[in-house]
């Protein structure tokens, strides 16, 4: 199985539209969506095809996944997943300040406590974490990937039982791709996550399954790859 943990393409953030939290994509991010689509598509011709996509039902999110949609040749199924939306952002009062600077200065000042605690004006990423969890798990479930566990010498270990033969796509946001990915490679989480996986707009990180015995373990193939990103349509 693979899973395709892909973060939204380039938002228009900016305090002058009218939900700040909800941006649509900017037309280099129609871009890098479809261009990242086009990818994908490719992908065909080792036999690997993808019929569903999962979104959150933030616009950028929701745009990403359509134009990637319209790119596979293959006939695709769109499903929302209110659980994937990002961390919130509840003082829109600097967004522009902090979309100059990509907020790189804000995190990189920050105290490892403080990020326990959250963001300036942001939901805390533990308890963003915690209530998306559940879901996350459950959505999996019904696609025919549940988590299990193995007793060992070492103690109690994550496995996966995986009944589906289909592959899936989730256009997520760093703050989402963060926990899933560590969930799926058990990988401790940390607040601070997001900043460690460093994850560009419309980059892709490729998920397979691998068996172990009965089950089955999740190994990461590919991080951040931006494929066929040119340097100058980068952005993060």
């Amino acid at each position: 199985m693979l899973i395709l943990v892909v973060r939204h393409a380039e938002p228009e953030w900016s305090s002058d539209i009218e939900d700040p939290n909800n941006p649509p994509l900017t037309a280099l991010g129609v871009e890098q969506a479809k261009i990242t689509g086009q990818y994908i598509n490719l992908l065909k011709n080792m036999n690997l095809t993808f019929n569903t996509v999962w979104h959150s039902e933030l616009v950028r999110s929701i745009q990403t996944a359509e134009l990637i949609s319209e790119q596979l040749e293959n006939t695709s199924h769109l499903y929302k997943q209110t659980w994937l939306n990002e961390v919130t952002l509840k003082d829109t009062s600097g967004i522009e300040e902090y979309t100059k600077n990509k907020g790189e200065e804000q995190f990189l000042s920050m105290s490892l406590d403080r990020w326990y605690e959250g963001l300036p004006g942001t939901e805390n990423f533990t308890d963003h974490r915690e209530n998306l969890l559940p879901n996350f798990y459950n959505s999996l479930k019904s696609f025919g990937v549940k988590k299990t566990s193995e007793n060992t010498r070492n103690g109690v270990e994550t496995v996966w039982d995986i009944e589906t033969e289909e592959n899936l796509i989730i256009v997520g946001h760093g703050g989402t791709n963060s926990v899933i990915l560590t969930e799926l490679l058990d990988i401790p989480f940390k607040p601070w996550s997001v900043l460690s996986f460093g994850i560009d707009h419309a980059s892709i990180a490729t998920i397979v399954s691998v068996p172990v015995d009965k089950h089955q373990l999740f190994r990461l193939h590919k991080l951040n790859d931006t494929h066929l990103l040119t340097p100058d349509k980068i952005t993060r």
